[in-house]
């Protein structure tokens, strides 16, 4: 009996060392992109980000005024891939719980292609009940269980 229990243990541990990190607040979202196999090759994922903020001015990077964002649009710029393919993003708000998903399919041709996508923050339940903080972004490509990018962005309080 003993030996099961140890041996479940081990199992539970090394499992428990080889899943990737949750989304969350606290730090562990930890910019990351990795290339992964697909049928005819590799596919490569990034994500960054652009703020619009209110005076209609965009700013880019990992940092923008929560009380003055309008829109946040995530960008996934894609390489390496050929024909159709599904994304899904998963945006983790900043207690760690998932705020939102989008899903979409696009078209590569081997050339880099980006593809934009739309948070509203003005007059969105982000502003009123006062989401402020760092939230985390997991890019998926078609089935992949684990994402192909991960990038974290910052709103900061009034």
């Amino acid at each position: 009996m003993t030996r099961r229990l140890l041996g479940a243990l081990g199992l539970v541990l090394v499992m428990a060392a080889a899943a990737p990190p949750a989304a969350s607040a606290d730090g562990d979202c930890v910019q990351q992109h990795r290339r992964v196999r697909v049928p005819g090759g590799f596919a490569d994922g990034r994500l960054s980000f652009t703020g619009l903020v209110a005076n209609g001015v965009t700013r880019l990077g990992g940092e923008f005024p929560g009380a003055e964002l309008r829109e946040l649009r995530i960008i996934a710029t894609w390489n390496e891939l050929e024909d159709v393919h599904h994304q899904r993003l998963e945006i983790f708000s900043p207690d760690g719980s998932l705020y939102q998903r989008y899903t979409g399919v696009f078209t590569a041709t081997g050339r880099p292609l980006s593809v934009t996508t739309r948070l509203p923050v003005g007059g969105t339940a982000i502003v009123d009940a006062g989401l402020y903080g760092a939230w985390c972004v997991e890019l998926f490509l078609d089935d992949e269980e684990a994402p192909i990018a991960r990038r974290g962005f910052v709103l900061t309080s009034p």
